[in-house]
């Protein structure tokens, strides 16, 4: 049985607790309504419980890849070249080339805030997108960080075609958990200090 790096395994319970309750700085991105959770935008792009619907556009120089949850938009260049190492970015830095008839895209320039299952800011993603027939699209997905695998792996899932639109996914609209996370915080600490 494969294992997490004792460092990997660490960062990946520390994002199932979910940071500090101090401060919205300290809550995950996700909670925050500033991207999906489960990785639903990724990359890697993950099915989650709803919302799993996806939109993409091309357009000479860009794919956009819509998500339904949460509005997620990732923007893939194409043909181009990764920004520097110094620019990170939630959903990292997504280039794109034509392999035949399979969309290649490369994700590397990840934040320190992203943490896919324990991954570090040097999580790497390469995703090909494939269609398999008019309503069907073959996505895998091949995930790299030695600091939190013991090796490269990949996964595997049709994108099949719905009818209809992509909804609006209203996340701040009645996200009550950050008030009431940070008032229970406030309460415990009056609680604290009056003993």
């Amino acid at each position: 049985m494969e294992r997490f790096p004792a460092e990997a395994g660490r960062r990946l319970a520390a994002s199932y607790v979910g940071g500090g309750f101090d401060s919205v700085k300290e809550r995950p991105l996700s909670e925050r309504c500033l991207i999906g959770f489960g990785s639903t935008s990724g990359p890697p792009m993950l099915p989650v419980l709803y919302n799993n619907n996806y939109q993409i556009v091309q357009t000479p120089d860009n794919v956009l890849i819509l998500v339904e949850m949460v509005h997620d938009a990732r923007i893939v260049r194409m043909n181009a070249k990764h920004a520097s190492p110094d620019v990170r970015l939630w959903l990292g830095d997504s280039v794109g080339h034509w392999d035949g008839d399979t969309l290649v895209v490369d994700t590397t320039n990840f934040t320190d805030k992203t943490r896919f299952r324990g991954s570090t800011e040097n999580l790497h993603v390469v995703e090909r997108f494939t269609r398999t027939d008019a309503g069907t699209i073959l996505y895998r997905a091949t995930i790299d960080d030695p600091a939190a695998f013991s090796r490269p792996w990949t996964i595997e899932y049709p994108f099949v075609a719905t009818k209809g639109p992509i909804y609006e996914y209203a996340c701040h609209e009645g996200n009550y958990s950050l008030t009431d996370i940070l008032g229970g915080a406030r309460k415990k600490e009056g609680e604290a200090g009056g003993k």
